[in-house]
C-alpha cells in the first residue's frame, strides 16, 4: 500500500488524477479515491495531510 505522501506526490504529476482526485474530494468519496489508488489512509487522514503541507507553503484551504 501506498502512503498518503507517495499517492499526493502521484497526483501532483499526472493531471488526470489530479482531476479525478478534485471530483472526489467535491463527491464527499476521498476514501474511496485513495483506497482505489492503492492507499489504505483514512480521509481525515489524508485531509489533515494536505491541510500541513498547505499551511507549510502558506496556501489557505478554506475547501477543506
Amino acid at each position: 500500500m501506498k502512503t498518503i505522501e507517495e499517492l499526493f506526490n502521484e497526483i501532483k504529476k499526472d493531471e488526470k488524477l489530479k482531476e479525478e482526485g478534485i471530483a472526489a474530494i467535491q463527491a464527499g468519496k476521498l476514501g474511496a479515491f485513495m483506497k482505489a489508488h492503492g492507499c489504505d489512509a483514512s480521509e481525515k487522514e489524508a485531509i489533515a495531510f494536505v491541510k500541513a503541507k498547505a499551511e507549510k507553503a502558506g496556501i489557505p484551504l478554506f475547501f477543506l
